[in-house]
């Protein structure tokens, strides 16, 4: 239990109110307690828009946890415990990452990444064991197929697997029409700009640094200036798809950085459409590791795949 006095200085909804001063209190979970008679204010069970003035007295009937004050070592207790798993086994840990969210981040302040959805999804579910490493990254707003590792062993296999292009990787993206772009495979050089978070792509190497790309488009519908697209990487550097097809007048809807923000805007778009849907292991030689051979991972299609088929945005 816990008993508090509210002393603003004007009203507030009172779920606003415990929502912000206890993160783990979700909106949600403030009508759910409603419901069960676990939330008094001055004694009374109050309406669903109460507003609080000075002096009233909340009381809440709930457990100690819900309390809980963000800090770097309960972080993950703040993300989302939701996890959509595509494959699991006793070294694989295969999932879809959701648009929006990093797989990872530096600031332990940001805690709606999937690694910490990861480590929520196993503290609430009591399972034992290391939590999953990550073996390759995508970006915060494209979603789809994240591989991680359960132990060590599986991590550098498979970071070698990645550095070795020993996974097929294929993704499919909304873009904005080039009539005179063709079917096919297409290759650039990219120059990554470290500081700027950017990358440049060019006809000719820019410096030493510029790196060749190789990038397979192929339509697979289109409507009102909109096409749909898979995409086959054969070189996997950063930002590869995204600045290419910008490159090539076809940018990804939804895309901040390289894209068209003016249409990005019109289509009120949050974040691109891109999906990292298809993952395919090659021939492995390795005995730990040889029945991942020729093992395909699929995630389901993203949302505007449909939006395609109702030809509408």
């Amino acid at each position: 239990m816990r008993e508090l006095i509210f002393k603003g200085a004007k009203p507030v909804r009172f779920d606003s109110f415990i929502c912000e001063k206890y993160p783990l209190i979700r909106p949600g979970a403030v009508s759910k307690f409603l419901r069960q008679n676990k939330i008094k204010i001055n004694g009374s069970k109050p309406a669903a828009n109460y507003k609080l003035s000075a002096g009233d007295i909340i009381t809440l009937y709930i457990d100690d946890e819900f309390f809980m004050q963000p800090d770097k070592e309960n972080a993950f207790m703040f993300a989302s415990s939701q996890v959509e798993i595509i494959y699991e086994d006793d070294n694989l840990f295969v999932v879809n990452k959701p648009s929006g969210i990093s797989v990872i981040s530096d600031d332990w302040q940001e805690f709606d990444t999937l690694v910490n959805r990861i480590k929520h999804y196993y503290y609430k579910n009591k399972i034992d064991g290391c939590i999953p490493q990550l073996c390759h990254r995508i970006d915060n707003g494209t979603s789809g197929i994240v591989v991680l590792a359960k132990n060590d062993e599986t991590l550098e296999f498979m970071f070698d697997m990645f550095r070795d292009k020993q996974l097929k990787k294929k993704y499919i993206c909304a873009v904005k029409n080039n009539p005179k772009i063709k079917d096919g495979v297409y290759k650039a050089f990219l120059t990554k700009n470290s500081q700027r978070g950017f990358v440049t792509v060019s006809d000719k190497p820019i410096n030493k640094a510029s790196q060749n790309i190789e990038t397979g488009i192929k339509t697979l519908d289109s409507f009102d200036g909109y096409k749909l697209m898979d995409i086959n990487l054969f070189t996997g550097r950063t930002h590869q798809i995204r600045a290419h097809l910008a490159y090539m007048n076809m940018p990804v809807l939804g895309d901040s950085k390289y894209g068209d923000n003016n249409l990005n805007r019109r289509l009120k778009l949050k974040y691109q459409l891109l999906c990292s849907y298809y993952i395919k292991f090659g021939r492995i030689e390795d005995e730990r590791y040889s029945y991942l051979s020729y093992k395909e991972f699929t995630c389901p299609a993203p949302w505007f795949v449909e939006s395609f088929k109702n030809r509408k945005l």
